[in-house]
């Protein structure tokens, strides 16, 4: 007996159907070409104690915007007025709680090219005080290291993760994270890690890295002092990566976050840009939003964190601890 074979018909390939065919990508009208920290020229200055200061720490906001807006118009001028630029090279500017300005180039401009013109920029603002520093972009990055031993000295533990990690360059020796009567009697405590340039964390490759023979998990560090202002709860003193508290919500203080804000009048988006009553503060009971910049508590904490110069105000949490 002889079996002939027998062949299949191909089956017809299936067709998408509408909701299966992906739709063409939109170009966008304004593309995002350079980060935030690559388009940022950030300007530090002597404090003094004169009238035309930026750094006065009882300045409002709308002060402060204002200088900041004089600031942009002064030096887009003073890079125009050289003999190889045509156009405005900023668009943005700020002044920190701190005294700093920072500038924002356009979309498609990075700020390396600001490299070869900082005696510009200085001049230009040699009005506002003496320009110390004018950094360009991010030039560190800084990550928690825990359960470094406390017995090993700092230099050492630089050398270990120098040796053990040749490709990551420390910008600065590492630090503890808390002074020293806060390490006694404990066998392993966080180190403050700076790398050179704008690392992230995806970039390094590890959750974990070996210093001194043990196995330090691996955190991004985030400073924080006493005015920063939670976006979650909207208390003082920590970031909202950090937080631990329910959600509030800026807008009316409801125990719900900010996006969720509700809105009876149909016109309005809802939300954070909710301008209609009820708006009540979280922090001091006032008929503004928790983020208003003239908040009384927060103008009292920036006053606070100016004259005391806090930086982070406690242990940061081991990733994914509870407290």
């Amino acid at each position: 007996m002889v079996l002939t074979p027998v062949r299949l018909k191909p089956k017809p390939l299936r067709e998408e159907s509408p909701r299966q065919k992906t739709k063409p990508s939109t170009p966008k009208l304004i593309p995002t070409k350079y980060t935030q920290a690559e388009r940022e020229v950030t300007c530090f200055f002597a404090n003094n104690n004169t009238a035309d200061t930026i750094s006065q720490p009882e300045q409002t906001y709308s002060e402060r915007q204002s200088l900041a807006d004089t600031a942009l118009r002064r030096l887009n001028a003073a890079f125009v007025d050289y003999k190889d630029i045509s156009t405005n090279p900023f668009i943005h500017a700020r002044i920190t709680m701190r005294g700093a300005i920072v500038f924002t180039t356009g979309n498609d401009q990075s700020n390396v090219v600001c490299k070869d013109y900082i005696s510009i920029i200085k001049h230009a603002l040699v009005y506002y005080g003496d320009c110390e520093r004018v950094e360009i972009g991010k030039r560190f990055s800084q990550f928690l290291l825990h359960s470094v031993p406390t017995h090993v000295s700092i230099p050492n533990n630089s050398l270990s993760i120098s040796t053990n990690y040749p490709q990551l360059v420390l910008g600065q020796m590492p630090h503890w994270l808390t002074p020293p009567e806060r390490r006694e009697n404990k066998v392993c405590c966080t180190i403050v890690m700076t790398l050179t340039g704008n690392v992230k964390k995806d970039a390094i490759g590890h959750q974990n890295l070996i210093v001194c023979n043990r196995q330090c998990q691996l955190e991004v560090y985030i400073p924080y002092g006493r005015s920063t202002q939670c976006c979650k709860c909207q208390a003082n003193g920590h970031p909202a990566a950090l937080c631990q508290n329910d959600s509030c919500c800026t807008v009316c203080a409801g125990p719900h976050i900010t996006r969720d804000h509700p809105c009876t009048l149909p016109i309005c988006k809802q939300g954070p840009t909710c301008i209609h009553p009820p708006i009540r503060c979280a922090n001091c009971n006032s008929p503004h939003k928790a983020s208003d910049p003239n908040c009384p508590e927060r103008i009292k904490l920036g006053t606070l964190n100016k004259a005391t110069n806090a930086t982070n105000q406690g242990d940061a949490p081991m990733a994914g601890a509870s407290n």
